[in-house]
């Protein structure tokens, strides 16, 4: 790697990545050394949310073993399906973490009610990932796509069954080894969801902050003492910090993907 620029970049991945590989390593120690940890919802799906994480931030700082040279097609295939699964279903946790926050919010639920959308919570997004990762494989869509193994057209620069359909091209065949219309599936299978989990997660915390604010004006209203906090008001509050922390997680992981 004689290029200074790729170099710093390799550097600064691999250190970026230990340290959300730590990060996620201590919320784990930390949900399932406590009983009261445990049993909640929120911090099982911020274990699963930590789970993925881990996974994938610990090929990116072994990318180099995973991609050709020292690597080869299988090691690159699995680098890219451990990538797709985490980065997917990490999403999907996210979203679960705020319809979690925004029905226990907004909507008053309870722990004990919120247990029955459980399986639904937290079944469903690794199986979204599990499923476009697979789907991913089966098309021979993971290749060396810049710094890992991802979606990626095999050579780089092979032009679409897609552009020739579209008479982009001179050519009757593809002439892609692998990943034929690798960059639809970019699109179908992450940017896509990336964008509409982003505006979903701002839709609910606009509407998380609206319920919080209207709470404490009925509380400000009803008070008898005025210096006095509500204790409800204050776990309202809580909640809606950890929901905006939630989204500021997404957000800088987010940009490590992009």
């Amino acid at each position: 790697m004689s290029n200074p620029y790729d170099l710093a970049r390799s550097i600064l991945q691999k250190i970026s990545c230990t340290l959300s590989a730590t990060g996620s390593l201590m919320i784990t120690s930390q949900v399932l050394r406590k009983k009261a940890n445990r049993v909640k919802l929120q911090q099982r799906i911020l274990l699963a949310i930590s789970f993925c994480d881990f996974c994938t931030s610990t090929v990116w700082v072994f990318t180099d073993l995973f991609m050709p040279p020292r690597g080869n097609q299988r090691t690159c295939d699995a680098q890219g399906f451990i990538i797709q699964f985490g980065n997917t279903s990490n999403m999907m946790l996210m979203v679960a973490l705020q319809v979690q926050y925004l029905l226990i919010i907004k909507y008053g639920w309870s722990e004990t009610k919120m247990k029955k959308l459980e399986p639904f919570l937290l079944i469903l997004p690794f199986c979204f990932g599990t499923s476009t990762a697979t789907a991913a494989l089966s098309l021979k869509l993971f290749n060396p796509a810049n710094w890992d193994c991802w979606i990626a057209p095999y050579p780089d620069e092979c032009t679409s069954s897609y552009e020739i359909s579209h008479g982009n091209s001179d050519l009757e065949v593809t002439d892609c080894v692998r990943g034929d219309n690798a960059r639809i599936f970019q699109w179908a299978f992450f940017f896509a969801l990336l964008w509409a989990v982003a505006v979903f997660c701002i839709f609910v915390m606009i509407m998380i902050t609206k319920s919080v604010e209207k709470a404490e004006r009925k509380s400000a209203s009803f008070s008898v003492n005025a210096n006095r906090p509500n204790r409800p008001t204050q776990t309202t509050r809580r909640h809606s910090i950890q929901a905006l922390n939630a989204d500021g997680r997404l957000a800088l992981t987010d940009v490590n993907v992009i």
